[in-house]
């Protein structure tokens, strides 16, 4: 007589977690043949003459912007994804040398429209240090890139001690945001413009959002007292 067979039931896999191991595998495999794309584009556009193939050239010319675009929201998601995949090391971060960090890094951008931002002393807090630099950079970022078109940029960083957290708040002069999209630009790749008006992928915000959350702080939008917008977070002490 035949013995019965024992069959092992495992538990459903979490639909999220499955979600997000998805989108970093998807996310990584394709970012090879994009950038093989925009290169081989590159480089056909190069050997051919340019007055006798001038419709082709254009044709390539939109190849290789459409590839680069689609590089950029690649890595966007793949960065977004690795914040689930990739183990957080938290130390003490000192907030002000990344701050200063990421205005070395922007201050090409600043001199280029004339803008400035001025920060207080900042604190130290338990934290992953390079998901902190993520949060700062892309808020500053959006700062200088979002500014009006006759108005340099004027950000200002500001940070208050409660009972139990750290509140941080960046406010900027710029075109600001209608209360109505608060929620919708911490959707991952949201835009409310166009390339052309203000270029990128949309996942600044997203990222700040996922990464002050898995800090046990909250993140918030609301206009600035400046005319623009102020985005304001909290983190532990």
């Amino acid at each position: 007589m035949q013995e019965p067979r024992h069959i092992t039931m495992t538990a459903p896999a979490d639909p999220a977690e499955e979600f997000k191991d998805f989108a970093y595998i998807v996310s990584h495999d394709l970012a090879g043949p994009v950038r093989s794309m925009v290169a081989f584009s590159q480089l056909l556009k190069e050997s051919l003459p340019v007055v006798e193939k001038a419709e082709d050239q254009l044709h390539l010319d939109l190849i290789i912007e459409s590839g680069q675009k689609l590089g950029e929201m690649i890595q966007g998601l793949l960065a977004f994804s690795r914040l689930n995949t990739v183990p957080r090391s938290r130390a003490l971060v000192e907030l002000e040398i990344v701050v200063a960090r990421c205005y070395m890094q922007l201050q090409a951008q600043l001199d280029a429209t004339k803008g400035h931002f001025n920060y207080p002393r900042m604190p130290e807090v338990m934290a992953d240090a390079q998901q902190m630099h993520t949060v700062f950079f892309a808020l500053l970022d959006n700062a200088i890139k979002f500014r009006k078109p006759d108005q340099a940029p004027d950000i200002r960083i500001r940070c208050e001690k409660t009972a139990d957290f750290w509140e941080f708040s960046i406010a900027d002069n710029g075109i600001g945001i209608d209360p109505l999209f608060y929620d919708d630009v911490f959707r991952p790749l949201r835009k409310l413009h166009t390339d052309e008006v203000y270029p990128g992928v949309g996942m600044g915000l997203t990222l700040a959002r996922k990464i002050i959350m898995a800090h046990g702080g909250e993140i918030w939008l609301e206009p600035s007292e400046m005319g623009g917008l102020k985005v304001s977070f909290t983190l532990p002490r």
